[in-house]
C-alpha cells in the first residue's frame, strides 16, 4: 500500500517538470492526453532524476512505519518498494472548478523489510521479529489531491491542501514472514497460510495506516515543487 502515495508523488512531480514534458502541453482537463502524460514520465522518474532532486524510485527506500490498529501493533523498518515503474494509469481528471486532481492507476508491487508484529489479526493472535516480503498483485489507487491557487509575482501556483485516497488490492496478495512465533515452524506456518488465504481483508483492513504513515513526507515534497512551479508550466490553462 506505500506503492500508492510513493507513485502519487512521482506522478506529480514528472507532470510539473517541463523537461520531461511534450513540447505540446495538455489542458488541464483533457484526459486524454493527461493519461498519456502520465503514463510517460513513469519510467523517466524511476530511474531518477538528480537535477531535480529526484533519486532512483525503483527499488525505493522506505520511512521506518509503526501503527497500532485492531488489536495489532506492527512496525516495518529498512523497507523497500518495487514495482512502481511497471505502474499502468488508468484515468487523470483535473477539476478545475472544484480544484481536484484525481488520478486512477494499477500496479503490481512488493514490499520488503524487517517487521515486528505483536498482537490479533482479524481472529488469530501474532508476534514476530524478522523479514517480511508482500507481493501485491493488481492494486488499483484512486488519489485525489485537493488545492487552491495562489498568486506570486503575478503567475498562479498551485498549492497542494490536502489528498483522500481510496485503494483496492484486486487480484491477490502473498505474504512471507521469518520468525513468527519465535520461529515455531508449526504456528508459522499454519499463520502464513491464514495470511494468504484471507488477503483481501488484511489489505483492507490494515493498508490505510501504512499509507498514513509515508504521507506527510510526500505532501510536503509534492506541495514545495508546486510552490516553485506556476501551473502554466504544467499545462495549458
Amino acid at each position: 500500500m506505500f506503492c500508492s502515495i510513493l507513485l502519487f508523488n512521482v506522478l506529480l512531480l514528472g507532470i510539473a517538470s517541463c523537461g520531461v514534458l511534450p513540447s505540446d502541453k495538455c489542458k488541464l482537463e483533457d484526459s486524454s492526453c493527461m493519461i498519456p502524460a502520465f503514463q510517460k514520465v513513469v519510467p523517466i522518474f524511476m530511474a531518477g532524476i538528480p537535477e531535480y532532486g529526484v533519486e532512483v524510485l525503483d527499488v525505493m527506500k522506505l520511512d521506518d512505519v509503526k501503527f497500532e490498529l485492531a488489536g495489532l501493533k506492527f512496525g516495518l523498518n529498512d523497507g523497500t518498494v518495487k514495482g512502481l515503474k511497471n505502474s499502468i494509469i488508468d484515468d487523470v481528471k483535473w477539476d478545475v472548478k472544484n480544484k481536484k486532481l484525481n488520478v486512477v492507476y494499477h500496479v503490481d508491487c512488493s514490499i520488503k523489510g524487517h517487521y515486528t508484529a505483536a498482537g490479533r489479526v482479524l481472529i488469530l493472535p501474532i508476534t514476530g521479529d524478522g523479514q517480511m516480503k508482500l507481493k501485491l498483485k493488481n492494486l488499483k489507487i484512486k488519489l485525489i489531491l485537493n488545492y487552491d491557487i495562489e498568486k506570486k509575482d503575478g503567475k498562479d501556483l498551485v498549492k497542494p491542501t490536502s489528498f483522500n485516497y481510496e485503494y483496492e488490492v484486486k487480484d491477490g496478495a502473498h505474504f512471507d514472514f521469518t520468525n513468527l512465533f519465535n520461529g515455531n515452524k508449526e504456528l508459522s506456518d499454519a499463520m502464513i497460510i491464514f495470511l494468504n488465504e484471507n488477503w483481501k481483508e488484511i489489505t483492507k483492513e490494515f493498508g490505510g495506516p501504512m499509507i498514513e504513515e509515508s504521507a506527510k513526507k510526500v505532501f510536503k515534497s509534492i506541495a514545495g515543487f508546486f510552490s516553485k512551479n506556476p501551473i502554466a508550466d504544467i499545462a495549458h490553462v
